[in-house]
């Protein structure tokens, strides 16, 4: 099953505000998490701060737009600022409505699609997709053939590697999510660096020429020259 968590933030805001949205949807689409796939914890008085109180919630004019070919939009909703909007089971809903033995749309055939209805305003979209199992369904069968009891500490061991290597695969997609924003930030800085350094060489040479042209006309009035 896959499932999608999209927020919309205004492009105006400092990089503290996404990463700190960014960290939560992480912890939202963390397995074992609280927050699972549903809310935003209530934002910190030092970020609320940074948002105004007008665009916190509010609307934002910007569009989702989920659908799959040659079928009708599966979902079309405006997103509010800095709220979280989830879909569940992205494959399920676009197979809904077929007929049984029909050819279904394979896994990951649909396409989303974002609107920004606002003339002046640029938006940054953070999506975060989540690949789950039905682990419910899949318990529940293999409890019905072999009892916990019954596994060999072999099978256990394997079943631990598993959550594990699950775990170091979650943290590892952070780190590159976190990486990517890094370097983004570091490019960002560097263009600026460079710019006041030509805007330093420019001022430099002004001046000196500045400083030439008094010093001629200074000397031909004394007529040293």
């Amino acid at each position: 099953r896959s499932s999608d968590l999209f927020i919309a933030i205004p492009n105006h805001n400092d990089d503290e505000v996404e990463e700190w949205f960014t960290t939560q949807m992480h912890e939202m689409t963390r397995k074992g998490s609280a927050s699972f796939m549903q809310q935003l914890p209530e934002v910190s008085k030092q970020i609320h701060e940074r948002i105004s109180d007008e665009e916190y919630n509010g609307r934002s004019n910007v569009y989702l737009k989920l659908t799959v070919p040659k079928r009708p939009v599966l979902r079309h909703q405006m997103f509010m600022w800095y709220a979280p909007v989830v879909v569940m089971n992205v494959v399920k809903a676009s197979q809904r409505g077929q007929k049984k033995g029909a050819n279904t749309q394979p896994p990951g055939g649909y396409s989303v699609c974002f609107e920004n209805k606002n003339k002046k305003e640029s938006v940054r979209v953070l999506f975060d997709v989540v690949l789950m199992s039905d682990e419910g369904q899949d318990e529940e069968l293999q409890n019905k053939i072999i009892k916990k009891e019954h596994l060999t500490p072999l099978e256990e061991n394997f079943q631990e590697g598993i959550r594990a290597a699950n775990t170091i695969l979650n943290e590892m997609k952070y780190m590159e999510r976190r990486e990517a924003r890094m370097r983004h930030t570091a490019e960002s800085t560097n263009g600026k660096i460079r710019l006041f350094s030509y805007v330093s060489v420019i001022v430099l040479l002004g001046v000196t020429w500045l400083q030439r042209t008094y010093l001629r006309s200074y000397f031909k009035k004394k007529k040293l020259m």
